[in-house]
């Protein structure tokens, strides 16, 4: 979880996006008050080529202590580099790195000496993963000349490490919620989301002291009562803005969201809970994964090979057809024009009407010698129950294909589901039977004295996810609640997992 993996990434990218020997790079450690501007002019360089070479930076604010590369032009010589291990003469080059993948025979000792580095720990150095990894056709970062090798061998490991964890092994947090202090304080009628806020800041601070257990690693968290107003939210923008932190999480309702829209904090921002489509449309990070992405995946799924199922006689084969059944209008119509627009006519059946749900009557009466996979795309609660009564009163053969704002978010009990074949599509589902799980809930109850609750859980896995986005380039992993994926430098969490109702409980599906 250390600050060597961090750098290892950053090099390794930064060697990935550009060519390897299209032009000179300098390696430069940033110290404080380092800026991509001041670098730029430094070297003699431009904001637009480092940003290219570095395309982790922008993502968030410079990190001190960490690597980056800087193209400069082939004329420019380093002028300075401290190895007590190097020749004394001046050296004119230029730092430059290749990509090398492990073969076979390969070890880090005989790279250590086929590379010229003058000790297996400035190979660990360069590759830190490779201490606790190593295989075949793995990528290495490896020294092109000696100013690379100067540049990047430590005269003594411990004193090197000691001085990066001096330097850049901290990371700033801040969290924007709405406590509505005052309110709280004077039994206001803001005060019922206070408690919100209050188990949210306790899974933020549960996460924070895990992640630091056992490590060297820093993290300053600061927490700023947003009130849920524009003024106030206004006012801690501007000092963030100035003293621009690693991560924002918050503020947590959407209308404060956009209020980062635009500022230099945009891309450090994380959407907590909102599921407005306007928060989509910006550069924060969105940990809440939209009703499209469980379309796509219920769709995605009953496009494969149908599995044999049977009725209640197990020897005969009910061929299966799509069942898509919702609204005419709005959200609805547009999610049963997106399931059924690539199907022939007879692959599906698409039963819809007005708000009068006289055409769910329809459902009655159909044919019982198929079966059915059923979609409802209205989430209106009643309506759902209205179209489960109307296949509920006859004998038919269908199982129905939902997602968690309709299953779980809706205030459905678990009877509804006991009737019928039930899967369901979630990004968040507390799963008791992981050991995460139950580690976690042991955890805070000893550290705050009570059981967590949903907020509570939303805090812990968000922050833990970031800050392991931050230290170790996870880009996919699954919290005590809620999983994230973010692949393909996407911001737009696209985690899935398939359930099905079964034994009174919801049973993951591999």
């Amino acid at each position: 979880m250390g600050i060597k993996r961090k750098l290892f990434v950053t090099v390794l990218l930064a060697i990935a996006a550009m060519p390897l020997s299209a032009q000179s790079t300098v390696a430069h450690e940033i110290v404080k008050g380092n800026t991509i501007y001041s670098l730029a002019r430094e070297y003699g360089s431009t904001v637009e080529a480092i940003n290219e070479a570095n395309p982790n930076i922008g993502v968030r604010s410079l990190v001190i202590g960490e690597t980056l590369m800087i193209p400069v032009p082939k004329d420019t010589l380093v002028n300075e580099v401290v190895d007590s291990q190097v020749p004394s003469q001046p050296i004119t080059q230029a730092p430059e790195y290749e990509v090398y993948l492990v073969k076979r025979k390969d070890t880090p000792e005989s790279l250590t000496a086929s590379w010229g580095l003058p000790d297996v720990e400035a190979f660990f150095t360069l590759n830190p993963d490779a201490r606790i990894q190593w295989s075949k056709g793995m990528a290495l970062v490896k020294p092109a000349n000696a100013a690379a090798i100067a540049f990047k061998t430590p005269t003594n490991s411990k004193e090197t490490n000691d001085t990066i964890a001096s330097l850049g092994n901290e990371i700033r947090v801040a969290c924007i919620l709405p406590f509505f202090l005052d309110q709280y304080v004077n039994e206001g009628p803001g005060r019922k989301r206070s408690e919100l806020s209050f188990s949210y800041r306790q899974g933020v601070e549960l996460a924070i002291e895990e992640f630091t257990k056992d490590s060297s690693l820093v993290i300053d968290v600061q927490f700023f009562d947003s009130m849920n107003q524009r003024d106030t939210v206004q006012g801690i923008v501007q000092e963030l803005i100035t003293n621009q932190p690693d991560l924002v999480l918050g503020p947590m309702y959407s209308s404060r969201l956009m209020q980062l829209k635009g500022t230099p904090l945009e891309e450090l921002a994380v959407n907590l809970i909102s599921k407005q489509e306007s928060v989509r449309n910006t550069g924060l990070w969105n940990d809440v994964v939209s009703e499209d992405v469980f379309w796509s995946a219920i769709k995605n799924f009953h496009d494969l090979p149908p599995q044999q199922d049977t009725a209640n006689d197990s020897t005969v084969v009910l061929p299966r057809k799509l069942l898509v059944v919702g609204i005419n209008s709005g959200k609805s119509a547009k999610a049963s024009r997106y399931l059924t627009n690539d199907l022939e006519a007879e692959e599906y059946l698409l039963i819809e009407g007005d708000n009068s749900w006289i055409h769910n009557e329809q459902l009655a009466a159909l044919d019982s010698t198929i079966g059915y996979d059923l979609v409802i795309t209205e989430n209106d609660p009643a309506y759902i129950l209205d179209v489960l009564r109307n296949l509920r009163s006859v004998n038919l053969d269908y199982h129905w294909y939902t997602h968690e704002y309709q299953a779980l978010d809706n205030g459905l009990v678990s009877s509804v589901f006991a009737r019928e074949t039930v899967h369901m599509f979630t990004a968040n589902f507390t799963d008791y039977d992981r050991e995460a799980s139950t580690e976690f809930i042991r955890e805070f109850r000893n550290r705050f004295e009570r059981h967590p609750d949903r907020m509570a859980i939303e805090g812990y896995d968000n922050a833990k996810f970031h800050l392991l986005r931050l230290t170790e380039g996870t880009t996919s992993w699954r919290g005590v609640r809620k999983g994230f994926s973010f692949e393909n430098a996407s911001r737009e969490n696209s985690f899935i997992e398939m359930r099905s109702f079964k034994n009174l409980r919801w049973e993951l599906q591999q």
